[in-house]
C-alpha cells in the first residue's frame, strides 16, 4: 500500500477524534437570573411564561427582553432586561470560546421590586388625575379638522318627511 493511502487511513480518523475532543472540551452557558421582592412572581419573558421568581433561564442571543411579573396582592411590573454581548462572544472569538478547554458560564442578573396593591392605588389615582388633566387641556376640536357630518336621527328623518309632503 502506498504511503499516502496508509496516511489517509490513520490521519483522517485521528483528525476526527482530535476535532471531536476539542469540540467536547469547552462549553459556554448563558443564563438570565430573575429575582423579585417578594419572590414567587409569575415571570414572562418576551410573551412566554417561564416560571416563578427566582428563576434561571438559559438564552442564546444577547439583546433586550420584555419582562413581566405578576403576583397576587401586588401591582404587575412591566419592564425591559438587557444582556450585553461580552468580547468573547463576537464572531470569531465565539468559536475560540466554544473550543477552549474550559467551561464559560455567564449569568445576567435582573432584580425587580413589586409594590403592594394598597400602595399601588395611590400611584394609580395620581396617574389617572394626570391623564385627565392632560386630556382636559387638549382643544375640543382640532383647528384644521373638517366640520362634522350631520347625523341621522329620528327627528331629522321626520323633519325631512314633513318637508317632502309640503312641497308641490
Amino acid at each position: 500500500m502506498p504511503i499516502a493511502g496508509r496516511f489517509a487511513k490513520t490521519a483522517v480518523p485521528a483528525a476526527c477524534v482530535a476535532l471531536s475532543a476539542l469540540a467536547a472540551a469547552g462549553c459556554v452557558r448563558r443564563e438570565i437570573e430573575v429575582t423579585s421582592t417578594p419572590p414567587g412572581a409569575l415571570l414572562t419573558l418576551n410573551g412566554r411564561e417561564v416560571g416563578r421568581t427566582p428563576a434561571r433561564i438559559t438564552f442564546t442571543f444577547d439583546g433586550t427582553y420584555d419582562v413581566r411579573l405578576r403576583l397576587a396582592g401586588y401591582e404587575s411590573v412591566q419592564g425591559k432586561g438587557t444582556t450585553d454581548m461580552p468580547v468573547w462572544d463576537f464572531i470569531g472569538a465565539d468559536l475560540v470560546a466554544e473550543m477552549a478547554p474550559a467551561d464559560i458560564h455567564r449569568v445576567e442578573r435582573w432584580h425587580f421590586d413589586l409594590v403592594p396593591e394598597e400602595h399601588a392605588e395611590v400611584g394609580l389615582h395620581d396617574r389617572a388625575d394626570a391623564a385627565r388633566r392632560s386630556i382636559e387641556s387638549m382643544p375640543a376640536v382640532a383647528p384644521d379638522a373638517p366640520a362634522p357630518a350631520p347625523t341621522a336621527t329620528p327627528e331629522r328623518a321626520a323633519q325631512r318627511e314633513r318637508s317632502a309632503q309640503r312641497a308641490p
